[in-house]
């Protein structure tokens, strides 16, 4: 069974989430019952500079992602992910500073879009997310069509993750949220990505008409497939 590293903490809210969604997959679809079973997680809640609206920090936090990569890796981690959208934009800094695998949340979502057959998705997340290559280059790449919001329904995301990462979000948040996610299947998406891992506490498939891609929750699953690789098959 191979050690998990995550890279969290950005912030601490979808650490949680990402813990509890590692566990349930394990008793879920691997059939994991006894507490020995479970798989060690080594979580490093990481208090990196904000990207969330600007990358004005991304040397500082570039320089603390390979620094936690590495301790990780030292600390006997076999594979490593990283729960935050945005900070995926510096990436490379995790894998050219370790010699263990890193599971990209961007890649795992895209595959799954691809899997899945969709060709024209909505994009919410971090003004970084929604206007970088970050999801942009390989969704088109695949030939899907990517759709993102206006400017200020933009602003409104952003301010609806910075809610939920200052614990003040409710359910004005929730009605933004559907509002624009409304608007892009309007405009023709069939599916949206909720590519910031704060946006899944606020909002999820029941509420709206069209399927979300949560991406946290894929994250969590390509992390317990991992982690359970040629020992424990999923289940049926």
């Amino acid at each position: 069974m191979k050690t998990l590293g995550v890279i969290g903490g950005m912030g601490p809210q979808a650490s949680i989430r990402f813990m509890e969604l590692v566990i349930n997959s394990c008793t879920k679809d691997f059939g994991v019952k006894e507490n020995d079973e479970f798989p060690r997680i080594i979580l490093s809640s990481l208090p990196a500079p904000d990207l969330i609206a600007n990358r004005k920090m991304e040397e500082k936090a570039g320089n603390m992602l390979e620094q936690e990569a590495i301790t990780l890796e030292n600390a006997g981690a076999d594979f490593l992910v990283m729960t935050c959208n945005t900070m995926h934009v510096l990436s490379s800094r995790i894998t050219n500073s370790v010699s263990i695998p890193f599971i990209s949340l961007i890649d795992t979502v895209v595959a799954q879009i691809r899997s899945d057959g969709i060709k024209r998705v909505g994009l919410l997340g971090s003004m970084t997310t929604m206007t970088s290559n970050l999801y942009l280059e390989p969704l088109r790449a695949a030939g899907i069509e990517v759709f993102t919001p206006g400017i200020d329904e933009k602003n409104d995301v952003v301010s609806c993750i910075m809610k939920v990462l200052a614990g003040v979000s409710g359910l004005k948040e929730r009605s933004t949220l559907k509002t624009i996610i409304g608007n892009l299947q309007n405009q023709g998406a069939e599916s949206v990505i909720l590519g910031c891992t704060e946006l899944p506490l606020l909002i999820d498939h029941s509420d709206v008409e069209i399927p979300v891609f949560d991406s946290l929750r894929l994250l969590a699953n390509a992390s317990c497939n991992e982690i359970f690789r040629g020992i424990i098959p999923p289940c049926a």
